[in-house]
């Protein structure tokens, strides 16, 4: 990015590691701007507020999934970069998160000289930068449903999460960071479920994300456990893409 100012949303609810993060990031090398959230709610309306160039999001928050925000922060700032902070990592989680190229996963207790190089390295400002000043940066416009889903079952969660995608809209259930059922809702007003709904719902490329709260009850309709899952449906939008071109 340019010398200007750079703008970090901090979103965390807990008060000492909010304190604890505001601290690390004395040690940038470059002027920022830290916004602070302590949940979901708050961390609207200071993007309402601000162009943001980065979000550092806690997983755990007391109204909803920071993952989930992740895909409303693709919509509304695709501009911005993200990190993940969590205090249940495991080495082949963070390591899957880190695959994806669109965010970063840091564990809990936060390493000071991890976070600023991290912060460094995707705002461009590593000591690595190419000859015209600017270098890489994965930022969110680059995240899909499919990466959603695998930062979700990342997270061993048990939820569901609603996507929309112009007049259509899907469910994805998870049971403990596997994906356990899916639904679509099609334009002509019939449904699609299962192992097909599930990989429509994956291959869109732009939308919105919610997480519901209050659902009926769902048959289980896809057993594959979840990395089996990504990769035969990842596949499959690949062949297709072949196809066509």
């Amino acid at each position: 990015m340019s010398n200007a100012t750079a703008t970090i949303l901090l979103i965390e609810d807990v008060s000492t590691v909010q304190f604890f993060i505001r601290n690390a990031l004395s040690s940038l090398p470059r002027p920022y701007n830290l916004v602070t959230a302590g949940s979901i709610a708050e961390a609207h309306e200071r993007m309402a507020e601000h162009c943001v160039d980065l979000l550092i999001v806690d997983i755990g928050l007391p109204d909803g999934d920071g993952i989930d925000f992740l895909c409303e922060a693709a919509v509304l700032q695709p501009q911005a970069s993200a990190i993940i902070v969590t205090a249940t990592p495991t080495t082949e989680n963070r390591a899957r998160a880190e695959q994806l190229g669109v965010v970063q996963v840091l564990s809990k207790p936060i390493q000071v000289t991890k976070l600023c190089s991290t912060i460094c390295n995707l705002l461009g400002w590593s000591d690595h930068a190419s000859a015209d000043g600017s270098n890489f940066r994965a930022t969110l416009s680059g995240l899909t449903p499919l990466d959603i889903v695998q930062l979700k079952c990342m997270s061993g969660a048990s939820s569901i999460l609603e996507f929309t995608n112009n007049r259509r809209s899907g469910r994805v259930y998870f049971e403990k960071g596997n994906v356990a059922h899916a639904l679509l809702h099609l334009e002509d007003g019939t449904k699609k479920s299962g192992y097909d709904a599930f990989a429509e719902i994956s291959a869109w490329k732009n939308g919105r994300v919610s997480e519901v709260q209050d659902a009926e009850p769902y048959p289980r309709s896809i057993e594959t456990n979840w990395q089996s899952l990504v990769l035969e449906v990842a596949q499959k939008a690949d062949e297709l893409h072949g196809q066509a071109a």
